[in-house]
């Protein structure tokens, strides 16, 4: 979207998001030609009103891309937006030094602006960071890695070495989540105060800046809930791990109760994901992809716990029965990518 479609979409007009400097010797209280009237100091007016341009030229960086139905696709750049708002914030304060206290009102409204602007900044940033793709498969690589017992130490120790570092990446991805998670309630709170004071102020509907902030907090909302399920999914596949070792080892009742809470942990990393109704297109593939592994995982945990109690009971059939079911339900969650 160019500038002017964005401006005309917000219902802005062009000219107010131009330095109203040039034309504030027609106001009154100015000098006119012929006559001997006192100028009046216009310093804090000027430096509000620079203040609103900055703001709006932020805002509009900011939204450029409206669209996060693939927020990892979306070129981002935070610098010209957070150069905006701290160049904003010096026009503030030297209006704040000029005006006097009847206009401290205007002076907080737009400090307010300028921090929802800033915490939409890290949201969006975030959002659209583009390694994200690339960790979202190094953890579905994880848990679709060949798990054949006969790989010996080496291939087993890589497989673990890919888990941990896969459950590390989601465990900070996860914190981000939550902390933009939190930053976008604030700003969308303080958007929704925005009434008509605001769109005099900075002449910007505040309904059309709630558009934007609600596109965003989809985005948002759904990273945060498929951080949460990736989280019960590494949990529950480790779970998975643990189990079998304690069937290489004999210990069949260990490996039976660490079976039934992989596959408790995994039904629950299902449900997580199947909260999200609707997530935007570029992460609905990422969830599909999640639900799948979790799906056949936790059916593979199944026939695992079946396992162990068949071979505690020393019925070797069943048992055996039961660990190739298992097998091939995580034959399926490696399918799944």
């Amino acid at each position: 979207m160019n500038r002017r479609q964005y401006l005309t979409r917000t219902g802005i007009p062009l000219a107010t998001l131009v330095a109203t400097a040039g034309c504030l010797d027609d106001l009154p209280g100015s000098a006119s030609s012929g006559n001997s009237v006192a100028v009046a100091d216009r310093t804090g007016d000027r430096e509000l009103d620079r203040a609103v341009g900055e703001l709006n030229e932020a805002a509009l960086a900011l939204f450029a891309a409206d669209d996060f139905e693939a927020p990892t696709d979306v070129e981002f750049d935070p610098d010209e937006p957070t150069e905006r708002i701290e160049s904003a914030r010096t026009h503030l304060e030297t209006a704040a030094d000029e005006l006097g206290d009847d206009r401290e009102s205007e002076i907080e409204l737009l400090r307010t602006y300028a921090a929802v602007l800033e915490r939409l900044v890290d949201v969006t940033e975030t959002v659209t960071d583009e390694t994200l793709e690339e960790d979202l498969e190094a953890v579905f690589e994880a848990i679709g890695g060949d798990d054949d017992e006969s790989g010996g130490d080496d291939t087993a120790a890589d497989d673990n070495d890919d888990l941990e570092a896969a459950s590390e990446t989601i465990d900070e991805r996860t914190g981000e989540f939550a902390v933009a998670e939190t930053k976008h309630a604030e700003a969308a709170a303080d958007v929704e105060s925005f009434d008509e004071a605001f769109e005099r102020l900075v002449r910007i509907d505040p309904a059309e800046l709630a558009d934007g902030v609600a596109a965003l907090g989809d985005a948002v909302a759904s990273l945060v809930t498929l951080g949460d399920g990736l989280e019960s999914l590494l949990g529950g596949y480790e779970g998975l791990q643990t189990g079998r070792e304690h069937m290489e080892n004999r210990e069949y009742g260990k490996a039976e109760t660490a079976f039934g809470n992989a596959e408790s942990t995994l039904e629950t990393a299902t449900t997580t994901f199947e909260e999200d109704e609707e997530p935007p297109s570029g992460i609905a593939e990422h969830v599909e992809t999640a639900t799948c592994q979790s799906e056949h995982l936790a059916d593979a945990a199944g026939s695992f716990e079946e396992w162990a109690i068949a071979a505690s009971d020393g019925d070797r059939f069943a048992a055996q029965n039961h660990k190739e079911a298992g097998e091939q339900a995580l034959e399926d969650a490696r399918n799944c990518t």
